[in-house]
């Protein structure tokens, strides 16, 4: 018998059950269908994972196109450098007392025969700012510090508190107007006007730095450095402080 009679007599056999002959799927065929099958899962998947993700794709596909045709899309580029250490100074600052002002700075500025709306300009700001009283205690030495034979009694003696410089708190200050006059507007346009805003928060530093001189801030700050040392000396033993100023 040769195979070609094997393969059909085999192929026409009945199962041992009596079942009708059972036919094999050639080897191609069965790929093919392999391939479709695991190709249409595959396209599920990624249709439900789209489906799923469907309105933050568009959202951003959206953006993407947009932007992209959009000409006046702006960007920021950062080209700052590290910042370079200059200088390191050892402070030795009590800050006994500090103010809070709050100033109200109207500058105007008129052009001499010339009407307002044309040429000129008025700003009102309100500024905030803060003054500390402070002793420097950088320059005590030995002689500032005196102990009575007996133990009991110190004498503290320490410069007069000073004023720093008074600090502007711009994000509490803003501006209340800003009039400019046609001939100043369009001049804003090639040139920002921030001379104006650095005079007037100049003028209002001025101000807040007398308001502070006149005011009792240093006394403030006598009676706070006073009350301090003799709390932490008397807890180290001494039954009287002196903390005098001069």
């Amino acid at each position: 018998m040769t195979d070609t009679e094997a393969d059909t007599r085999a192929a026409h056999e009945t199962a041992p059950d009596g079942a009708a002959p059972r036919r094999r799927m050639p080897g191609p065929l069965a790929g093919v269908i392999g391939f479709v099958l695991g190709l249409a899962l595959a396209a599920g998947l990624v249709l439900g994972v789209l489906s799923a993700l469907r309105e933050e794709f568009r959202d951003a596909f959206w953006r993407v196109v947009v932007e992209g045709l959009n000409p006046f899309t702006t960007s920021q580029v950062d080209r700052s450098e590290t910042p370079v250490l200059l200088s390191i100074r050892d402070l030795a600052r009590f800050v006994a007392a500090e103010a809070q002002y709050e100033v109200l700075v109207d500058l105007e500025r008129d052009v001499r025969y010339v009407p307002g709306w044309l040429a000129g300009e008025r700003m009102v700001l309100v500024v905030n700012g803060s003054v500390d009283a402070y002793v420097d205690f950088t320059d005590l030495d030995e002689d500032a510090i005196e102990i009575s034979d007996d133990g009991t009694t110190v004498t503290v003696t320490l410069p007069e508190p000073e004023l720093a410089e008074p600090r502007i708190d711009l994000d509490a200050s803003r501006a209340l107007t800003e009039d400019r006059g046609l001939v100043d507007r369009v001049g804003d346009l090639f040139e920002s006007d921030t001379d104006a805003r650095q005079e007037a928060l100049a003028v209002a530093q001025d101000q807040i730095s007398d308001a502070a001189a006149g005011s009792d801030l240093a006394g403030r700050a006598r009676a706070n450095t006073t009350s301090t040392l003799e709390a932490m000396l008397s807890a180290s033993g001494f039954d009287k402080v002196v903390v005098e100023f001069g």
